[in-house]
């Protein structure tokens, strides 16, 4: 700078980053073992199929800020579907304020067609039929049958009482036959 003129102001440094290293390195192996399993039940649980990518970076996101404080009272799988239960909702909530219509699942091109086809269809109908269910006996019953959780992780994931985890089960399983045989009897135009 020319003598006499004062020199520009200097931009704020921006602090270092909040996450450390070791955080976002442990965050990318939670995301590599489990993103593809969390991206399942976030669908299952009711987020649109074009928000699903959407619902598990916001995940991340938030095991990135709360991984730090992890105490291990839980097993790491039982908190991550946890979050992804609080996330759903989210995503629930913000369908049901919208009013938008769930899209529908896209096929994968390395299938053949005809078994594509085939696979769409069953998981229309699940999700069609899941859709029915109380919100939440549907939590409890994807969280069982679909991800194969046991009931005391369903408990602690959920924050609720293991008998209430018991009955929301017994109801859920009910109310999914009776819509899945209603669906048969129907032939697949249930409303």
């Amino acid at each position: 700078m020319p003598p006499g003129v004062p020199a520009p102001p200097r931009p704020p440094t921006l602090p270092a980053t909040p996450v450390a290293a070791d955080t976002r390195d442990t965050v990318a192996a939670i995301y590599r073992a489990h993103a593809r399993e969390l991206w399942r039940v976030l669908g299952r649980l009711g987020v649109p199929p074009a928000a699903v990518e959407d619902a598990l970076h916001d995940l991340f996101i938030v095991v990135q800020r709360k991984l730090p404080g992890f105490e291990h009272r839980a097993a790491l799988r039982t908190w991550l579907y946890a979050i992804a239960v609080r996330i759903a909702r989210r995503y629930r909530e913000r369908l049901r304020r919208d009013a938008h219509d769930p899209e529908q699942d896209v096929v994968s091109p390395a299938r053949p067609p005809d078994r594509a086809l085939l696979d769409a269809e069953a998981v229309r109908v699940l999700d069609e039929l899941l859709s029915r269910l109380p919100e939440a006996k549907r939590e409890v019953f994807v969280l069982h049958e679909v991800e194969e959780l046991s009931a005391p992780q369903i408990a602690t994931i959920l924050g609720i009482n293991l008998n209430t985890v018991y009955s929301r089960l017994r109801e859920a399983r009910k109310a999914f036959v009776r819509e899945h045989s209603r669906h048969r009897f129907l032939g697949g135009d249930a409303p």
